[in-house]
């Protein structure tokens, strides 16, 4: 009973981390922008530059952990660092919960977006689960003693920095955002005819004229006309239900003077290329060393009469001291930056879209050449 209660604990505890490490591994990028939203909602700004080098270690702890606990590799040492993980993330999923300075934790990446309290809830079961690994821990746990568990051991963390660092370097194998190969941006920013809109409730704030009080009131009993009495003092709109909302809302761009171009982007029935560079400056130097492959696509794209856009967030002072890198043609476009990197998860990145499609998305190491682009478009 207790072996099994032991060995059930240990495979599913397992199972959460490898998945957790998993799919945060697979986008490294990903759980760094959640980590800048923890380090800005909690005031620590200073640590955003290192955000990235936390992300790389957080997804190789937890996939390494994962692994040794579902393959029984150096369970005692694993169950340690699971514990500690919870003990630090449980009080704080659970602030998460009742501050909601951060509305998805990231727990899981992209792949399965939890509530607060839904992380809160998950955090203190796993926790349950390791207290019971730990509390048997000496009877059917194992250490790192052999060479054959040694290697095991190492050959997990190898692969959980090695797989990150692919993905880091190409772009994620399996694409949980809105932007994935294949969406139609267009259908994914429309209203259903009969979506279900937000319902919002607005209080409005008066003043007691005699007592100082602030009093509450609905809409439908103010006392605007009360002046000897009552103050109006402030309107509070609060969110009552949620409606529906399109799988990506903050898709909007427009060129260098703010005219909206987004429409016509969405209804060109022809092929498109697109660059993608959140950071204008660093993208435009790291384009330096593609510069003939981003010549040879300007041309072919003026020669059929397609459209090669640049998209960034950068602001126009950065924007007019580089825009000469790029060539003439290609049209630059402002829009938000979170929509950006959510688009693409590389800077720059390079994307072929048609009739509002996703076609193919390319890291800037792997910028096509004319016949892949020409496949695309066939």
């Amino acid at each position: 009973m207790k072996k099994g209660l032991y060995h059930f604990s240990r495979i599913l505890s397992g199972l959460v981390f490898v998945f957790s490490g998993f799919v945060k591994a697979i986008d490294p990028v990903g759980t760094q922008i959640k980590f800048s939203d923890y380090f800005e909602a909690m005031g620590l700004a200073f640590l955003m530059p290192y955000a990235l080098i936390f992300s790389f270690l957080l997804n190789a702890a937890e996939l390494t952990v994962g692994l040794m606990l579902l393959f029984n590799v150096f369970t005692k040492f694993a169950n340690w660092i699971g514990l500690f993980f919870l003990l630090v993330f449980t009080p704080l999923t659970f602030w998460l919960a009742t501050a909601n300075p951060v509305t998805d934790c990231g727990c899981f990446g992209d792949a399965v977006k939890l509530t607060n309290w839904q992380t809160f809830g998950k955090n203190v079961i796993l926790l349950i689960f390791l207290l019971i690994i730990f509390f048997y821990r000496k009877v059917f746990g194992t250490d790192c003693k052999t060479k054959k568990t040694k290697i095991i051991f190492s050959i997990f963390i190898l692969f959980a920095f090695g797989f990150q660092f692919y993905n880091f370097y190409n772009l994620p194998i399996i694409d949980f955002r809105p932007f994935k190969e294949g969406t139609n941006i267009k259908k994914s920013v429309s209203f259903p005819p009969d979506a279900e809109k937000d319902i919002y409730e607005t209080a409005l704030y008066y003043r007691n004229l005699k007592t100082n009080k602030i009093k509450e009131f609905d809409i439908s009993n103010i006392p605007y006309e009360d002046t000897l009495n009552w103050e109006y003092d402030t309107t509070i709109t609060k969110l009552i239900k949620k409606g529906y909302e399109p799988l990506i809302h903050d898709f909007y761009l427009s060129d260098l003077h703010g005219r909206d171009i987004t429409e016509s982007i969405l209804n060109d029935k022809r092929i498109s290329c697109i660059l993608i560079m959140p950071d204008f400056k660093k993208g435009i130097k790291r384009l330096k060393n593609f510069q003939k492959r981003i010549n040879d696509i300007a041309a072919y794209t003026i020669r059929n009469h397609y459209h090669f856009y640049c998209f960034t967030s950068s602001q126009s002072s950065i924007i007019n001291q580089y825009k000469n890198s790029l060539p003439p043609y290609v049209q630059i476009l402002t829009g938000d930056k979170k929509m950006l990197k959510t688009f693409i998860r590389s800077n720059p990145g390079f994307v072929v879209m048609k009739d509002a499609k996703v076609l193919k998305k390319f890291h800037y190491y792997n910028i096509p050449n004319i016949k892949e682009i020409k496949k695309l478009n066939q």
